[in-house]
Formats: C-alpha cells, structure tokens, sequence
C-alpha cells in the first residue's frame, strides 16, 4: 500500500515519524513524507522521500514575531492559567477554559502552521499519489482533510500526551448539552470551511470529529502513562531516533562517577527560541557534586556563560540514544523525546518543563509514576535543582519505577511488529473502487 506521513514541520516531530516510515517501507510499502519545505533535509537525511508542500513555515518566525512580543505572551501565567492546553485539573477544565483553548489556538497557531496554500498543495498531491494511509501529526490538520480528500483511510502517530483527545472528549461532551444552533466549535468552523473548499461536505464529506482525533491512533507512550482517552488506539514501542550522528570516542569509556545529562532539547528553541531555564544556575547546581555532567549546549548557550565547572562537558550534540544508558539521570525540559528515551533507557529524570503544549502534565505524570522530580521554571533554584538531583541518584525507588517502565515499554508492539495491524485496519476502512481495492 501507499502510506503518506505528513508531520508538523518542525525537525523534532519528523524524527518522531522516523522509525514507523522506516518499518512501513522495510515491509515493502510505499513510504512519502509531506509538510513544508523547512524540513525537506531533515526527511531526506533519515532516508525518506520528502515531498515539499506549502510556502517554508519559518516555524520560529511564526510562532516568535517580532510586531507581536508573542514569546512573552507564551510565558505570560495570566495567558496561560485561561488557554493553556496542558491545564488537566479536572477543576479547572470548566465549558470556557475548553472553548477557550480552542477559539484562542485555531486562529493563532494552527491557522498560522498549516496555511491555506500547504493544505491546497497537500490535498492535490494526495489525489494525485493517491495514498491508502495517511500517516498525521495531532499539530498538522492538513492530513486529514488530503485522507479526506482522496479518500484515504487516516491515522494520528502521536509524539506525547494525547491532550488534543483528551480535551476534545470533554468539550464534545459540554457542546452536547448545547441547541445545535448555539453551538461554536472553532474548529469545526475552521475546518469545515478548508473542506467546503475542496468540494467535501455532507455526509461522510464534510466535518466530523474523525478530522480532529484520526480514524485510530498511534501511540508511543506507554499505556501506563498514557492520558485516560477513549479512542481507538494502536500502542507502539518507542524507538528512539535523533537524526544522523557520530558517537564520541569518550562514550566507549564507562563513566568513573555517576553520569547526568543536562539537555534542554531542541523543540523549544526551533519553535519558540530561548531556553525555559536559567543553563548558568542549572550547572552552577550541580558543580560540586560528585558526578560527570554532559550538557548539550549550542553556541549561543556557551557564549553567554562563564568558564565551566571542572566536572562539566559540554557537547554540541550527542545521540541521546547513545548518552542516556550510560547516565544515572537527566536534567532536561520536558519534551516528548526526551522523556520517552529516557524510559525506554530506564533512565531517572529531573523534569523543568518548557511550558509548551504538553511538557508540563508530562512532568506530572512522571512524577506520580516514580520515575521523575519536577520544578517549574519559575520555582527553580538552584539548591532546589542540587537536590532534586541527589535525591534521584540516591532514592533507589526512581531507579526500581523508571526500570518498571521500561519493561512495560520493551513489551510493547515494535514499530515493525504493528505494521499487521495497520494493514488490517487500512483494509477494513478502504473505499470501495480506490486503487488497489
């Protein structure tokens, strides 16, 4: 069958996308990648067809004006407390916090990251290729108006907490209690206009929830940690894959003291810029402890710090895949692959969670699992950091929790071992006269 990804574009969602479009294609299916062109190298580089789509995004321009001051309003609690997407509390998620999220995210990053001409571009490639699965991320609803469109069967691959689903079954339920005539669904309006647009509406056609939660879903995160939605979902193992690499001679050497990775990622500098902490209190926390820290720092981070303390190396980039199981923890900031490397690695965290979509009920999640200590950004210190830390390196419990999800992970279907299934569920969705039908 033909198979169509179609990621947000951004480097650290493509990756997340890596191991099941290699598994499909060694399967012997057809495998393309689609989004904007910002993004066509790094599809390229992992051995994939890349199919460029759209004008480039420039995702940190969009998301980071300069007329707009939009990063300070990321960061601003007022901003956050009423349409924040992360905000679980059962308490808090009243009718207008849900419309909220929506009526404020529709306009101001899903209309601005999936432009009318990439959705145009995108659907008239579909019906050319004529794809049986389109392959989406929960942040681009482009695939799923081209499956659509072409009449493809479609699925959500996720890269963290499901919280769109999550979100979406509790403001369908509040919308349920609403006359039909009084209901506003920012996305359904949204969406159902781009559908309109290419001759898809009516029954089957037009708007329906399939557009927002995917036919099925594919999920990485362990079922254990995975949020509490009712979908019809596909668990898949994690595989991690963080792009093409050189390991580092030091790595073939056993740490002689506890190893600590420190990384901040690179999800929110590529998308918003900065980092969600201080990296000068972050080391300065942990330079008189008895471990090796390796921190991931570009240029920019190195040049506004002073001389490094003696038990600090500080790399560019390394694998994480190839770091994490020779390091007792890891300091990092909360992003999808950074967590689930460090659980399928069995590796303690020490979570300061980016506020960005879904680090921050993340963080929470690792916490109540055991396998995490977590701080915001604002609360953090640098005593705090120092023994959050020692406190993960000593309490054999986060070790014994973070071991417990990695065996739950390793007994999870493979990207390659789910690709029967997938294959069943395409067959069952196909329509009737498709090729190959």
């Amino acid at each position: 069958m033909r198979v169509l990804f179609q990621p947000f574009a951004a480097a650290t969602h493509v990756a997340a996308q890596v191991p099941l479009a290699w598994a499909l294609r060694a399967a012997g299916h057809e495998v393309r990648v689609a989004t904007q062109p910002d993004v066509s190298e790094d599809i390229a580089r992992a051995g994939l067809t890349a199919v460029p789509v759209g004008d480039p995004l420039h995702v940190a321009a969009k998301m980071n004006p300069d007329d707009t001051d939009l990063v300070d309003e990321l960061r601003d609690d007022a901003w956050l407390r009423v349409l924040d997407p992360g905000e679980l509390r059962p308490e808090r998620l009243t009718p207008e916090h849900l419309h909220g999220v929506f009526a404020a995210w529709t306009p101001l990053v899903h209309r601005n990251t999936v432009p009318d001409r990439m959705i145009d571009d995108l659907v008239a490639y579909a019906r050319d290729w004529r794809p049986d699965l389109v392959v989406w991320d929960t942040m681009s609803y482009a695939g799923p108006v081209a499956a659509r469109a072409c009449g493809a069967a479609h699925a959500r691959l996720m890269f963290g907490l499901d919280l769109v689903g999550l979100l979406r079954e509790r403001y369908r339920h509040v919308l349920g209690r609403v006359p039909a005539e009084l209901r506003d669904d920012p996305l359904e309006e949204w969406l159902g206009h781009v559908l309109e647009r290419h001759g898809l509406k009516g029954p089957g056609r037009g708007f329906d929830e399939e557009l927002v939660v995917g036919q099925w879903t594919v999920d990485p995160v362990p079922t254990s940690l995975a949020l509490p939605v009712s979908l019809p979902r596909v668990p898949v193992r994690y595989v991690p894959y963080n792009g093409p690499a050189l390991v580092p001679g030091w790595l073939d050497e056993a740490p002689g003291r506890p190893r600590i990775c420190l990384t901040l990622g690179l999800s929110f500098r590529e998308v918003v810029g900065g980092d969600p902490a201080s990296v000068g209190e972050l080391l300065a926390a942990v330079a008189d402890l008895d471990v090796e820290v390796v921190a991931t720092l570009n240029a920019g981070q190195l040049s506004a710090l002073g001389p490094l303390p003696a038990n600090v190396r500080a790399v560019d980039f390394v694998p994480l895949n190839e770091l994490l199981p020779s390091c007792s923890a890891v300091v990092h900031h909360g992003g999808a692959g950074t967590f689930l490397t460090a659980l399928a690695h069995g590796v303690p965290q020490v979570v300061v969670p980016a506020r960005m979509w879904c680090n921050t009920p993340r963080a929470e999640r690792a916490r109540a699992a055991g396998v995490a200590l977590t701080c915001s950004p604002e609360r953090l210190t640098a005593d705090r950091l120092r023994a959050m830390v020692v406190r993960v390196l000593e309490d054999g419990s986060f070790a014994r929790n973070a071991a417990r999800v990695r065996a739950e992970m390793l007994g999870t279907p493979t990207p390659r071992e789910i690709v029967p299934a997938l294959e069943r569920l395409v067959s069952a969705r196909r329509t009737p006269g498709r090729r190959g039908a």
